[in-house]
């Protein structure tokens, strides 16, 4: 049988937020003690049934902590996990560095970012996410680009949250080294934001939603239809 890996981005592509929230998704996170995340009836069907057939990883820019909120359902949750862009990686429930190695050279400039942009009004967060990247959120969105941060680090954004991440901390080398961990023969990937394109650029097959366009790209719905597109499309790939 063709060893295959599926990897996938979490928020806006597997699970939608209580803003997008239908009447029959399932709730998959709970964040001081209200709903946060849900997953579609369907789009949780369909992951089980890849997930029999395929190794199915989220890597996510999730912290640690975000991630340990999730708890899917009583009889699906995944092994394996990459969270905080790739810094860390759960088997079961052990954590392990996995790209944490890269951050070292950067940690002098995230902390003195972290410094400058904490007393700048315009950001209501500013904190350095499990020692691994430099997290803001600003009141109002703003053309957020390494000019205007005068730094080395990777500039990415996503409305008003802004990430300054360590230049080789990103998904696409989280794949690279998830694959040399567990060799696939095909590597199928979903994102919905310019994050997760190095992700998706590596994949054999990558599913994106309209709003983000890539070559051999396959387009699909956005979000929250986003999720059960895709899934169904792997599916029918697998046969």
């Amino acid at each position: 049988m063709e060893k295959i890996l599926f990897a996938s981005d979490l928020d806006n592509t597997l699970i939608h937020s209580h803003k997008r929230r239908r009447a029959d998704d399932i709730c998959v996170e709970l964040y001081d003690g209200n709903e946060q995340s849900f997953i579609s009836p369907r789009a949780l069907d369909l992951l089980k049934e890849i997930s029999r057939r395929v190794l199915f990883v989220p890597i996510t820019t999730r912290s640690i902590a975000q991630y340990r909120r999730i708890f899917w359902t009583e009889d699906f949750f995944p092994r394996y996990a990459v969270v905080a862009n790739g810094a860390y990686i759960f088997e079961d429930e052990r954590r392990e560095n996995f790209l944490r190695g890269v951050v070292g050279a950067y940690v002098e400039e995230l902390e003195s970012l972290r410094e400058k942009f904490s007393s700048d009004e315009r950001f209501d967060i500013c904190r350095i996410v499990d020692e691994s990247f430099l997290f803001l959120r600003c009141g109002d969105e703003f053309d957020a680009n390494e000019n205007f941060f005068d730094t080395r680090l990777t500039v990415g954004h996503t409305g008003k949250k802004i990430y300054l991440f360590p230049p080789e901390l990103n998904k696409g080398n989280a794949l690279k080294l998830l694959t040399k961990k567990f060799p696939a023969e095909k590597i199928f990937a979903a994102g919905d934001s310019e994050i997760d394109r190095p992700m998706l650029e590596l994949a054999d097959v990558a599913f994106a939603p309209r709003s983000l366009r890539g070559k051999n790209f396959v387009t699909c719905s956005d979000a929250p239809d986003f999720a059960e597109d895709f899934l169904r499309r792997i599916l029918q790939t697998l046969g």
